[in-house]
Parts: structure tokens; C-alpha cells; sequence
């Protein structure tokens, strides 16, 4: 395996941007997937320091061009919220996407480390924590984690014929350099300014983007082939996150539980409105409101085992988030122009 060339899809996302920041600090020289058009804001002090191949993963012809150059790959490039307005595009990028590479590595005998979901193990009503064995048991319409779950089993099918693949599945990462902002960091964003006096039942798992990255080299380097691997920080209950974001914030905590219904009525007519009115991502979705009440607890037990891997608190991820937001603002309401 030749770390020496280490590919990354998705290298200006969030996590993206830290590998690659964590692959220069090994002292190597990436090489980067970008897609076209995409914007190189979070990595634009890296210039020079990388390898850039311009491409797309929904094209063979330049995921095959790029593998072509790596000797190990990362492939965290995906379509990663709740909402867009080209629904085909889940399964564009994380279906149809991963299969690409998956061919183009299993062409190249390239080994990689392919980043799926925690969504993909399912959820639970009561705060038991999941592991690797969980089934999906999410039985509404969800495009995001419909489409990251047959990306799962494009990846599967491939070892069968040969990849030396290893599937990872992050928790919630959490830290600076957020541009997007991810799913989480809007939220966070959001509770820093007062915004969500309220509380939502339910909980979910959150890891540092530094230890998150840290788990990827681990996956990389002591993974087994075709081995699923957990990377989860903390389980929180939504309440408890909430009131960590608040209070590193310096905001009032939220003290008022919504409840399940109304959530399910916002969340309809949220989207509603973003697919015929405003043609801009909704603050709820139908699958979101879904998904109150749940717990997306995980186990990373395995990981712990065969891995070495253990993630630390995720208080200071926070800090570090809500540090990045205030010093740059426009980044905190970047979804309104760009999660289209």
C-alpha cells in the first residue's frame, strides 16, 4: 500500500479538508479530487502543497484517471444532507459515484477507505447504542440514507470480486473549517444566536473532526477488507447537545420540549415550501422530523479493538466551531446561497 500517493475524494468538504491538512502534516503530497465548479475557499492556503485533479465521481472516465495516480484512496466525496432539489442526485453521487470508484479501484488494485454513514446502521427509540451489525430500520423516505446504505452494498459487491476495501462509518463531525456549513455545524451555528430555545427528543453521536481523521488513517492502515468500522465520539441526548452548544455560546439553554407532532407538520410544510416556493434547503425536513424521538447512539467498540481508535470529548470540537463561525459570520449562514 503506498500512503506515499494517497488519494482523497472530496478533498475541499470539511473532512476532506482536514485529511488532506493531515496528510501534508505526514509529510506527503495528496493527490485531490475536486469537482468541477466547486469551490477551493477551505483549502485555498494549501495551494501548491497538493496534487489537484479536477473531475467529477459521477464520471468514469475522470474517477478512473485519478485512481489511476493514487496508490490508497480515500473516498469521502458525497452528497451529504437532507434535502436537494434534484432528488436524482442522491443517487448520482452516492450510489452511482461510489460505484465508480469502487471499479476504478478495484481496476487499479488500489486499496480504500470508503466513507459511508452512521445513518446507514439505523436508529433506536430507546438510548441504546448501536454497532456495526444493526440493521437499517429507517421505514420512511429518507434519499440521503437510502442512497449512503446501496452505496454500502456497491462497495460490498466489489469485494466480493477482489477490492481491498474498508467502510467507515462517522459519527456527527464537529470542529473549525466549516464553509458549508455541514449538517451539524448549521445547527450550531444556529443555537449560538438564540435560535433554538427548544429542545427536540431523541439524541445522536458526535465526534472531533481531529479524532474523526485520526480514525480514517487507522481504517487505512489496520482496517481488515470488507470490514465495517464504527468511528463515534459522544452520545448525547439532543437536550444535552443543545445545551453544550448554548452554553460554550453564552446563550440561554434550550427549557421547553416540542413535541413529536408539530415537528411532523413544520417538517412537511418546510419542505413544501423549499420544493415549490423557495427553492432553498427548509431548517426541517419530513425525514428529519422523522427521525425525532430516535437515538443515532453507536458502539465503537470494534473500532476500539481492532483498530486502536478511541475519540476524545467533543466540547472542545465545539469550541473550536463556534470559535471559526464568529470569526467568520457570512460562513454560519453560508446554506442560504449554497445548499441549493
Amino acid at each position: 500500500m503506498a500512503l506515499s500517493t494517497i488519494g482523497i475524494t472530496g478533498a475541499n468538504g470539511f473532512l476532506g479538508g482536514h485529511l488532506l491538512r493531515s496528510a501534508l502534516a505526514r509529510g506527503l503530497r495528496p493527490i485531490a479530487l475536486i469537482e468541477r465548479g466547486s469551490s477551493l475557499a477551505p483549502i485555498a492556503d494549501l495551494a501548491g502543497r497538493y496534487e489537484p485533479v479536477e473531475g467529477d465521481v459521477c464520471e468514469p472516465a475522470s474517477v478512473d484517471a485519478f485512481v489511476a495516480r493514487c496508490g490508497a484512496v480515500f473516498h469521502l466525496a458525497g452528497l451529504n444532507r437532507y434535502w436537494a432539489r434534484d432528488r436524482t442526485r442522491f443517487h448520482a453521487v452516492n450510489v452511482d459515484g461510489v460505484r465508480h470508484v469502487a471499479e476504478a479501484c478495484l481496476r487499479h488494485r488500489v486499496r480504500v477507505v470508503h466513507a459511508s454513514s452512521c445513518i446507514t446502521l439505523g436508529a433506536s427509540d430507546t438510548p441504546v447504542p448501536r454497532d456495526e451489525d444493526a440493521p437499517y430500520n429507517l421505514a420512511f423516505d429518507f434519499a440521503y440514507a437510502a442512497s449512503k446504505q446501496a452505496g454500502e452494498a456497491e462497495i460490498e459487491q466489489a469485494v466480493q470480486r477482489g477490492l481491498p476495501a474498508v467502510i467507515v462509518h462517522p459519527a456527527s463531525a464537529i470542529g473549525e473549517q466549516d464553509f458549508a456549513p455541514t449538517p451539524i455545524g448549521r445547527p450550531i451555528a444556529d443555537i449560538a444566536r438564540g435560535w433554538w430555545p427548544a429542545y427536540v427528543a431523541g439524541g445522536a453521536c458526535f465526534i472531533d473532526v481531529h479524532d474523526l481523521v485520526r480514525g480514517l488513517w487507522l481504517a487505512m492502515e489496520r482496517g481488515a477488507v470488507g470490514r465495517h468500522y464504527l468511528l463515534v465520539g459522544e452520545n448525547l441526548t439532543n437536550r444535552q447537545f443543545m445545551t453544550l452548544v448554548a452554553e460554550r455560546a453564552g446563550v440561554a439553554p434550550p427549557r421547553v420540549r416540542l413535541p413529536g407532532p408539530l415537528l411532523d407538520a413544520a417538517g412537511a410544510a418546510s419542505e413544501w415550501l423549499a420544493d415549490h416556493v423557495t427553492h432553498r434547503p427548509p431548517r426541517l425536513t419530513r425525514s428529519m422530523a422523522r427521525l425525532i424521538g430516535k437515538f443515532l447512539f453507536f458502539d465503537g467498540a470494534r473500532a476500539a479493538r481492532e483498530l486502536g481508535f478511541q475519540a476524545g470529548p467533543v466540547a472542545p470540537a465545539v469550541e473550536r466551531c463556534l470559535a471559526w463561525f464568529r470569526a467568520r459570520p457570512a460562513c454560519g449562514r453560508a446554506w442560504e446561497a449554497r445548499w441549493t
